[in-house]
């Protein structure tokens, strides 16, 4: 059995070769899979003695501890060390495994592509309402604007009237006086017209007794 040992710089050449030449060979760290189709038991001890610790399926990842004859010294991602057969272990990933690996990442493309189309389809349907409000918006400004139009000629053309009938009106004002003028004038030469025919009638009378003589 061989153990993981940092060497002292000055240890012989010698004995790092028959180091070197073990038929046991130590490998540190290294990544194993278990070979297709298999499931291999892997126990507390070597040569499949001990507890079995855990049933390890085609493609299980495992870390190499060490290696002892036919049998390796292995840990799971879980942490559990133990013994199993050597021979069964790979250095690739077996295919079969590779391939669920690849069906997994194809699923779950499948479904983050699911959803950014289900994204994508409530992103349009949003822009199109969005559309559809400002079609809306824009008919009712237009409307709105059409109106305003309408109403400013209104105002417009009731001012050019209200213009009119104000010079209209400055006109009557200036024809008013004059008529009245004229008015008064001819009331005035009728009332002295008759206050002079009566008082020459009193006076009249009165110079002859109370006859009326001309």
């Amino acid at each position: 059995m061989t153990i993981c040992t940092l060497w002292p710089e000055k240890t012989s050449t010698l004995a790092l070769g028959l180091f070197l030449s073990c038929n046991s060979i130590f490998v540190c760290a290294e990544t194993r899979y278990v070979t297709d189709e298999l499931q291999l038991s892997m126990h507390e001890e070597i040569n499949s003695q001990g507890k079995l610790l855990q049933r390890l399926n085609s493609g299980t990842e495992l870390e190499l501890i060490e290696t002892e004859g036919l049998y390796a010294l292995v840990r799971t991602k879980e942490g559990v060390e133990g013994w199993t057969k050597a021979g069964f272990l790979i250095s690739d990933k077996p295919a079969r495994a590779q391939l669920l690996d690849s069906q997994a990442k194809i699923e779950d493309l499948q479904q983050k592509l699911n959803q950014n189309q289900q994204q994508l389809a409530a992103s349009q349907a949003d822009l199109k309402n969005m559309r559809n409000k400002e079609g809306q918006a824009y008919t009712e400004l237009t409307q709105k604007l059409d109106t305003a139009e309408k109403i400013a000629s209104t105002v417009g053309q009731l001012q050019h009237e209200n213009e009119a009938f104000r010079a209209q009106l400055n006109s009557d004002k200036a024809e008013i006086p004059f008529k009245w003028g004229l008015i008064a004038s001819g009331l005035s030469l009728l009332l002295g017209l008759i206050g002079g025919i009566a008082l020459f009638d009193y006076r009249s009378r009165k110079r002859h007794g109370g006859y009326r003589i001309y």
